[in-house]
């Protein structure tokens, strides 16, 4: 047990700590219980403070680094023996704010990217797998106003409300401190099983007319959707853009649309909306001017009035590279450079790899 103290608890052989433990490779002070409050929450710390190591989980902290606790964590001191961790009472949630690792048992790595990592998880309870975006640290602020804590909280309600078969499901979302100066952001979504329409494209070349015509069709479905709602995604591009493929049961099995042989269905799914809310609005821009090849030219203006029209943009230079295989802006067309052949919108439809394009997708 350990007890509350507002200076912390101090673990090891010295007589002056306030938990004593025998054995001869513990360190006279060998690490500190603290607690920290994020956001009226409080969370439990230790710090390793000793010569011969402390392990969370069988992970060695090092002397002056920080883990936050869980219940279930088994640690370690040096040698002389391990403990399991646990909060007197799990269910009372006003004692401890409950964690991502309660519900969920992290799994492989599936990506990454600018602002985060991407790993299966598994939820404890019902077994389902789970993908979850985990940001990468940011400090941590101070508590807000009520006023910001309120648009918040409207904020994330409205990104967990969308139910849409064309968009990633938002599932929950926790913020888990590190220390008591930063934390990540745990954000937990539908898995999607059969990756990006990027890595269609680049095994393909391009994609047939029918097959681009039938993914845009649920594309612009679940674009509308979120518009309805003023939600504007700011980033389609095919990385973004996932599919969720189901394979043929057999050759009889008919397709559900222009799929390849071996496929009954695909299910377009759109990803990575939202995302200025957890990693900040001028971070979110700036990585998007980075790399600029589907943004709309108001958003490289840095124009803050822009509409639900961008994204309509990005998915007419997705349309085109879908087509034809290669982007209609890029600095190998220049001159002009890319950002200036968007914003003067500067492009053409080059011959040969438009010439067996039917019309009807151009206008």
């Amino acid at each position: 047990m350990v007890p509350r103290k507002p200076a912390g608890v101090v673990v090891g052989r010295s007589s002056a700590c306030d938990i004593r433990l025998g054995g001869a490779d513990v360190s006279s002070k060998h690490c500190q219980f603290s607690l920290s409050s994020n956001n009226k929450k409080e969370y439990l710390l230790l710090t390793d403070m000793s010569s011969n190591g402390t392990s969370v989980n069988n992970e060695v902290l090092g002397k002056g680094s920080t883990a936050l606790l869980r219940s279930g964590d088994k640690i370690t001191f040096a040698k002389s023996g391990s403990y399991i961790f646990r909060y007197l009472s799990d269910e009372q949630e006003n004692s401890v704010q409950k964690s991502f690792f309660d519900d969920y048992i992290l799994l492989n790595q599936l990506g990454s990217g600018h602002y985060a990592v991407v790993k299966e998880a598994r939820d404890r309870t019902s077994g389902d797998i789970v993908a979850v975006k985990i940001f990468h640290p940011s400090k941590t602020s101070g508590p807000g106003s009520s006023e910001e804590d309120a648009k918040l909280k409207q904020e994330m309600a409205l990104l967990l409300s969308i139910n849409h078969p064309n968009i990633v499901r938002f599932i929950s979302h926790y913020v888990e401190p590190i220390n008591a100066f930063s934390s990540t952001t745990y954000l937990v979504l539908e898995k999607v099983n059969n990756g990006e329409l990027f890595q269609r494209i680049i095994d393909k070349q391009k994609l047939r007319q029918d097959e681009t015509k039938a993914i845009f069709k649920q594309l612009l479905s679940g674009l509308h959707y979120l518009h309805e709602r003023n939600i504007i995604h700011r980033d389609i591009k095919p990385e973004n853009i996932l599919l969720d493929i189901t394979p043929k049961d057999s050759n009889r099995q008919v397709a559900t649309g222009p799929w390849d042989e071996t496929e009954y269905d695909v299910r377009v799914k759109i990803a990575d909306f939202g995302l200025a809310k957890f990693i900040g609005e001028l971070k979110f821009t700036n990585t998007l001017c980075g790399t600029p090849a589907y943004v709309a030219p108001e958003v490289l203006n840095n124009n803050r009035n822009y509409s639900t029209k961008v994204d309509i943009w990005s998915a007419g230079v997705l349309l085109y590279v879908c087509l034809c295989g290669f982007p209609p802006f890029s600095d190998e067309l220049g001159p002009p450079n890319m950002r200036d052949q968007i914003i003067e919108g500067k492009y053409a439809f080059y011959s040969p790899f438009w010439d067996d394009i039917s019309d009807i997708y151009l206008w």
